[in-house]
């Protein structure tokens, strides 16, 4: 059963210059039985409102078959240039050369559809051109003129058309550029590990040295993996979930050994999950706002889990922590209003970005659609 939109765009490119028809053959036959038999009634009805004597039933007869075998005449006369010339290159046509063919096929179509109707009605049009050349003077005058109303109707609606799709390219082109700035500068931003994280950090390597060798040597090895991460990532438009998840648990392997007890965590990324395809450093200013905002501020400190899943073809990422929290009005929020925006300029609607406050600390949790 067609549909109301295919029904529509059959419609629309019977009616139009493209030579990519819509639907199937089936329905544009259907458009062109039912125009020409508007063109029928309508000549009919002209003839019978300027002579009293005539007969309707009879003119509509002559007029049904004449215009039936001009329209099919020059709706074949399309589908065979389309065959040999290729649609393709039709429609790069240059203006003069779309000029001669969807008007001279018309004019030709014209012509030889008046000689097979009035044929089918038993004329000898040969004979009757032979006899009387004026009347194929009038026909090709009356298919010249058919014609030029015609391409000029329909060259407006196909400039007009190509004006929208070339306003439409241009908007599509403006919003990818905009995309990609927009993701390229986050990207940068992201990509800067904090300098007093990397300061402290080496501070602290210092003061391990000598009273915990091994805890300095991991802590060196863990930032010397985040920072390795971190510049893949940010040469990268895709990351898997998995070297994400890699990426923030050297992050926070940092931070564990920096804040000791006070500071506990959880990664749960379902194996199934971890060639899941995520923009790089999506994941880090969520962890760095929970630390940041939640948990370094919080005299006993706490925890922080980060819990990946899927629902609904849809790949949903959980950072939570049971900290202070942060205020909308907050750095934090600036952060999560960036990473908003880059992910509705790679997902568009698809994506979302959900604050939620608990009763101990806050959840943040980002939508994107599951691909791998």
């Amino acid at each position: 059963m067609l549909s109301v939109s295919v029904v529509r765009q059959s419609w629309r490119s019977w009616l139009s210059f493209s030579t990519e028809p819509c639907g199937p053959t089936w329905l544009q036959v259907l458009w062109t039985l039912l125009f020409n038999t508007a063109i029928a009634v309508v000549l009919t009805l002209i003839s019978w409102a300027f002579s009293a004597r005539s007969d309707p039933e009879r003119i509509l007869a002559w007029n049904f078959v004449i215009a039936q075998s001009i329209g099919f005449t020059i709706y074949a006369l399309f589908e065979v240039g389309a065959y040999v010339i290729g649609r393709a290159r039709i429609e790069a046509f240059s203006t003069r050369n779309r000029v001669m063919f969807f008007a001279g096929i018309p004019i030709v179509g014209c012509i030889i559809g008046y000689w097979i109707g009035l044929s089918l009605l038993g004329v000898d049009v040969a004979r009757i051109v032979q006899g009387a050349p004026r009347v194929l003077v009038a026909i090709i005058t009356v298919s010249i003129i058919f014609s030029t109303f015609w391409y000029r109707y329909m060259a407006g609606r196909t400039r007009l058309a190509r004006a929208e799709a070339e306003h439409e390219r241009e908007r599509a082109r403006s919003v990818e550029l905009q995309r990609q700035a927009i993701d390229a500068q986050l990207r940068s931003l992201q990509a800067q590990i904090e300098p007093h994280f990397l300061f402290n950090t080496l501070a602290n390597v210092v003061c391990l040295i000598d009273a915990a060798p091994d805890k300095a040597r991991l802590m060196l090895e863990r930032l010397i993996e985040l920072l390795r991460a971190s510049l893949t990532a940010s040469r990268s438009e895709r990351t898997t979930l998995g070297q994400e998840a890699a990426l923030i648990a050297a992050y926070l392997d940092i931070l564990g050994i920096r804040m000791g007890k006070r500071l506990s965590y959880t990664v749960d990324v379902p194996a199934e999950l971890r060639e899941a395809r995520i923009p790089p450093l999506s994941l880090q200013p969520l962890v760095e706002n929970s630390i940041k905002h939640g948990l370094e501020p919080k005299l006993e400190g706490g925890s922080v889990r980060v819990v990946a899943r899927a629902a609904n073809g849809s790949l949903q990422l959980d950072v939570e922590d049971d900290g202070l929290g942060f205020k909308p009005q907050s750095t934090a929020g600036v952060g999560l209003s960036n990473l908003r925006e880059r992910m509705a300029s790679l997902y568009g609607e698809q994506a979302k970005l959900v604050v939620q406050e608990l009763a101990r600390g806050t959840r943040v949790t980002m939508t994107i659609p599951l691909s791998s």
